[in-house]
């Protein structure tokens, strides 16, 4: 009996191959994809501790903030930058340094009729003085400050009034980088060298970005830069942030529980349009 042989189909083989270069790009696009998915892992990874380490910076710094430090030339001795038409006042401190451990500790309940130290009224024939405590992250200060700025630096630079401000950190708690203390203590050092046009126009600026979870010191230094000041260094060195938390402190012993709060005058502002109570002022000072 005759033996038989089958011959492969050529067709099979082909489809084999065709099957097998199939087999072989997907696992190589899974390869490639799973590559990619661990260099995006690995990068996420990296930026989180590169967050987690300029948090814990910040707070370092934070924590090793001197109670007692130097009092700007730019502020009084209870920490105000005075606005005027012919400038910024300084030098008016009656000391050289403000001590944290020197300053009460806030009331539990709040003297809303108490009058912060340095808050007075105008005597006769001179400006009348309004003093503002704010706080660089506070939206309510931010919005002050788009209603308000432009009557505030007409008012100041025709020499009807002064303006007073106190920069306070009560919102540190609100950014991971103290970012209300970090603002405060940079418009203390942009107050030691600029005009008080320059000084407003640094103040709206850095309001313009409230809400926007805090600038970064690079942030702070240039826009100061572009008003007139270089106040890297004191940035770097934290030069004024004992003098913030002094000012922060002393403000919330003496009935200043949030921002901004507004004196005209020597009076606090209650309800009543800033605008209007402010010109009442002027009128009963004519």
């Amino acid at each position: 009996m005759a033996s038989s042989s089958t011959t492969p189909d050529p067709r099979n083989r082909d489809a084999a191959r065709e099957r097998a270069r199939q087999l072989a790009d997907q696992h190589a696009r899974q390869d490639k994809r799973s590559r990619r998915l661990l260099q995006f892992g690995i990068l996420a990874l990296v930026l989180v501790i590169l967050a987690v380490i300029g948090v814990v910076v910040a707070q370092n710094r934070a924590e090793q903030i001197p109670e007692a430090g130097p009092v700007p030339a730019s502020a009084n001795q209870w920490g105000g930058t005075v606005l005027t038409a012919d400038g910024i006042r300084t030098g008016e401190s009656e000391v050289d340094q403000r001590d944290l451990g020197e300053v009460p500790e806030a009331p539990e309940t709040p003297d809303d009729s108490a009058v912060p130290p340095g808050v007075e009224p105008a005597g006769e024939g001179e400006p009348v003085p309004v003093v503002i405590f704010q706080d660089f992250e506070c939206v309510h200060c931010a919005d002050f400050e788009t209603e308000n700025g432009e009557a505030l630096e007409e008012a100041v630079t025709s020499g009807d009034i002064t303006l007073e401000y106190r920069n306070l950190n009560f919102l540190d708690r609100a950014t991971p980088t103290q970012y209300s203390s970090r603002a405060a203590a940079a418009a203390y050092e942009v107050g030691n060298q600029v005009s008080t046009e320059q000084y407003l126009a640094f103040v709206e600026e850095v309001f313009s970005h409230q809400g926007t979870g805090g600038l970064d010191d690079e942030q702070l230094v240039e826009i100061a830069a572009t008003h007139g000041a270089d106040i890297a260094t004191a940035l770097e060195e934290n030069t004024w942030r004992p003098m913030v938390n002094v000012v922060s402190q002393e403000s919330l012993a003496n009935g200043v529980s949030g921002t901004p709060t507004v004196f005209i005058d020597g009076e606090r502002l209650g309800n009543e349009a800033f605008q209007d109570a402010l010109d009442e002022a002027l009128a009963d000072q004519k």
